[in-house]
């Protein structure tokens, strides 16, 4: 599995938003899916995911998509928004909805894979804190698995970013980095121009040899883990999402 950004609206009564605000978040979702180069995945950010019921509706002459299309289209045309139809296509058993998107206990979430793209990283990073001047009423948890957040989790309400000290390493050098504001790391876009894909299956490895097997996976970083930066977990120029934060705050 390639390095994740993971992101989170966990349901509490801190957190809310109107389906008109979800609407601007969704459509901003799709800008950034569509106006920029994603080499791993890209936003995936959900007030659901969807599973056919396949079992209640098999050996027909449609399939269950071709039957959950038309019922789709039946409620559009009623003035429904999609919210309401996926409640409606749940209680007509078309459906099993896991409410909240990937991740239990939330309003919404998603994660994206962007393995060693750090790129990648920062504009999901940037997408979410817009996210959260989108919907004020929002905190949104971010965890990094590599380096692109340096205390590897942060939250965005409002446009702010905010550090919980108890959850944060002891060995970080939490001051500095909040009188300097640099919790995230500044990314050189143009290294990754010409970023080829990832991928996390390589091809033919079953018919290596032992020993070609070893050699090829000997460096666990091409799974995105690892350090892609000039210096000390930064490129020397570059974007900064720093600059972009309203302000930083810590929470003990």
């Amino acid at each position: 599995m390639g390095r994740r950004i993971i992101y989170k609206i966990e349901n509490s009564v801190q957190s809310s938003f109107t389906e008109e605000q979800w609407n601007e978040v969704a459509r901003m979702q799709h800008w950034y899916n569509s106006e920029f180069k994603w080499s791993s995945g890209k936003i995936s950010f959900k007030r659901y995911v969807l599973f056919p019921n396949t079992e209640e509706f098999s050996n027909l002459d449609q399939s269950v998509w071709q039957i959950i299309a038309h019922r789709y289209e039946s409620l559009q045309r009623q003035g429904m928004n999609d919210f309401e139809i996926v409640e409606q296509l749940e209680r007509d058993q078309l459906v099993f909805v896991k409410w909240g998107g990937y991740f239990d206990g939330c309003l919404a979430s998603g994660f994206t894979r962007v393995a060693d793209n750090e790129w990648n990283a920062f504009l999901v990073c940037d997408f979410l804190l817009k996210a959260s001047t989108l919907c004020p009423e929002i905190t949104v948890h971010i965890t990094d698995e590599g380096q692109f957040i340096k205390t590897g989790e942060v939250w965005f309400r409002r446009g702010d970013a905010f550090l919980y000290k108890s959850r944060l390493p002891m060995s970080l050098f939490l001051d500095e980095m909040l009188q300097d504001k640099h919790i995230f790391s500044i990314v050189n876009s143009e290294k990754y121009n010409n970023h080829p894909a990832f991928k996390n299956v390589i091809p033919g490895f079953n018919r290596l040899q032992t020993a070609d097997r070893l050699n090829v996976v000997r460096n666990w970083n091409w799974l995105g883990y690892g350090d892609g930066y000039d210096a000390s977990g930064d490129d020397t120029m570059g974007y900064n999402l720093n600059l972009k934060v309203r302000r930083f705050q810590l929470v003990d």
